[in-house]
């Protein structure tokens, strides 16, 4: 039996969720670990999506495995600015080639259209991210030059690398 490698990233829900009837626990990143580490799966790339809220460190800490990567779609939506800054600086620090940009544009609600979203999510998330590089360049981890680039990187290169866009 012949087997085709399509290289495409598995992409996992890895966030709470909304509303009452989610098994907050059940979303905890951590749970993905042996299929992370599973030897017939090493050169298969896996993103966590959202950025396992309310478990972003756990999400941070498997970005040691070679495969794993994190997007911080809805987080954007969900948290303050100050909030995500947090997690993304946490994650810059430690990986930041393998954070990629997300919006999670989508029709929340009657109230709220998929346009709505998208603002919302890309004026926070512009916001923490530059909140988040600020910091690192005032505390000196970085260099306004190194800033710009992580910024690239998780705007638009990380993307481009993983999915094989030009």
């Amino acid at each position: 039996m012949r087997h085709t490698r399509l290289s495409l990233a598995v992409h996992f829900h890895a966030n709470a969720g909304g509303g009452g009837y989610f098994n907050v626990g059940g979303a905890n990143p951590m749970l993905l670990e042996p299929l992370f580490n599973a030897p017939k799966l090493r050169h298969t790339n896996f993103v966590m999506l959202h950025g396992g809220w309310p478990f972003t460190r756990e999400a941070g800490a498997l970005l040691t495995k070679p495969n794993a990567y994190v997007d911080f779609s809805n987080l954007t939506f969900m948290n303050y600015p100050r909030a995500v800054a947090q997690m993304l600086r946490e994650w810059l620090e430690y990986a930041p080639d393998k954070i990629l940009y997300g919006t999670d544009a989508y029709p929340f609600s009657e109230e709220m259209s998929w346009e709505e979203a998208g603002w919302v999510a890309n004026s926070t998330a512009r916001e923490a991210l530059g909140l988040a590089l600020t910091g690192m360049m005032r505390d000196d981890e970085i260099t306004r030059e190194r800033a710009v680039e992580l910024a690239r990187m998780v705007l638009r290169d990380n993307s481009r690398k993983l999915y094989g866009l030009k």
